[in-house]
């Protein structure tokens, strides 16, 4: 009667840990204390959730359960497999160590383990789906004041720091498959205490967490290269860039400062190359001209300067643009050949191709000027999507989120036009 008592009193505090706690490793480590074997528990995609003992079973239980995740493992010699489901949803695979036959009381704790654990990882995920929409509608939404953001916050367990240094997550020219994000959003997280991370259309938010609007940026800027450098390793064939804001906003300030990189992104990334991180502040130039842009006088501009070659890309399908681009965004020549993934021999053929058509070597520097200028011009319009009107008018709201004034048919300094070259 007393072992029954014993039996009893043993589940009834493993279901309170179940209950009671969102630990799952506290869970496997209370459950293997009981049943006296190894155990572990991954999640759907491999991810270490709990295991033990310490040591070399512990750590083979583990990899078991990631084998059956990742690998479609369904039976190993001395061990049993188990997938955790609620419904059809899979929450992880859980691994069970050889146990003796016969022994009613770790049988009995086993049956019941695997609900338990469904019931812990269900409740879980429900809890992480309204946080990463909570973050979303942070980061997305201008209506979503600070007040009742930390009153949301506080009713999901989630601390708001009072300024977070914002960033996007960014690939050229297209994003991985989803899977790929959303680890990087977890191993994010898990890398910076206090840390935010939303996706939004296949594009990672990130937002880290400061003491002070003036904090310094080194932290921020190490955690986003962290970041940026798995997102390479992990998918090499989309180039990632993280693009961080020039400075630390206040929580009522983050969906603007959002916006603003995210359209920052649509300009496509910065070197490509070697850097993992660029500031903001990279793209000064394209946010002077957003800011101030007529579009009727920026494509007349960029007609006057490159016609030519944009005629050429368009009847043959090259892409001299590119090149030429790259030769003035990076000085050395074999940093621009790498841009463009070529060889050094090919970009200079390529290059020399791009003066030949447009009828100039560059070496005046206020044509060599010129034609670069019109060559982000290019590309901001691209990305921007302007429509014109009879007045020239801007019609999409610029980076930082205000529309400006429409402008007149007048002239603009910077952009006026000059005369077109003779062929060489």
């Amino acid at each position: 009667m007393e072992a029954a008592h014993e039996s009893v009193s043993r589940l009834t505090s493993l279901v309170r840990v179940a209950f009671h706690s969102d630990d799952s490793a506290r869970l496997i480590a209370a459950a293997g204390l009981l049943a006296r074997l190894p155990l572990a528990l991954v999640g759907p995609h491999g991810e270490p959730l709990g295991y033990t003992p310490e040591g070399s079973e512990g750590r083979r239980a583990c990899a078991i359960a990631r084998a059956a995740a990742c690998n479609r493992l369904v039976s190993a010699v001395g061990w049993s497999i188990v997938p955790i489901k609620r419904t059809s949803s899979p929450l992880g695979f859980l691994s069970i160590g050889a146990r003796q036959a016969g022994d009613v009381e770790v049988q009995a704790l086993l049956d019941l383990l695997p609900e338990l654990v469904a019931e812990q990882l269900h409740r879980v995920e429900l809890l992480r789906t309204r946080r990463e929409a909570f973050v979303r509608r942070l980061v997305s939404d201008p209506r979503f004041g600070a007040q009742e953001a930390r009153s949301e916050a506080g009713d999901l367990g989630l601390h708001l720091a009072d300024a977070y240094w914002p960033a996007i997550l960014t690939w050229h020219p297209t994003a991985p498959p989803l899977p790929v994000i959303q680890r990087l959003a977890r191993d994010a997280l898990a890398d910076a205490e206090g840390s935010r991370a939303a996706l939004l259309h296949r594009r990672l938010v990130l937002l880290h967490p400061v003491h002070e609007i003036d904090a310094d940026v080194a932290d921020t800027s190490a955690w986003l290269a962290q970041v940026a450098a798995q997102a390479r390793t992990l998918a090499p064939s989309f180039p990632a860039q993280a693009i961080m804001g020039e400075t630390a906003v206040e929580l009522a300030g983050v969906s603007a400062a959002v916006a603003e990189l995210d359209a920052l992104r649509r300009l496509g990334s910065r070197a490509r190359n070697s850097g993992l991180v660029v500031s903001a502040g990279a793209y000064a130039l394209e946010r002077v001209f957003w800011n101030n842009l007529d579009a009727v006088v920026a494509r007349r501009f960029v007609d006057a300067q490159l016609e030519p070659l944009m005629t050429y890309d368009r009847e043959r399908r090259t892409d001299l643009l590119s090149v030429l681009e790259a030769a003035l965004d990076f000085p050395r020549h074999d940093q621009a050949a790498s841009r463009c993934f070529m060889h050094r021999n090919t970009f200079r053929h390529r290059l020399q191709q791009a003066g030949e058509v447009l009828g100039t070597t560059l070496e005046d520097p206020d044509e060599r000027l010129g034609v670069h200028v019109a060559l982000k011009l290019r590309r901001l319009l691209a990305a921007s999507s302007l429509e014109v009107g009879t007045a020239g008018a801007q019609a999409t709201p610029p980076a930082n989120g205000r529309r400006s004034k429409p402008h007149s048919s007048g002239p603009v300094r910077v952009l006026a036009t000059r005369p077109p070259r003779r062929r060489a």
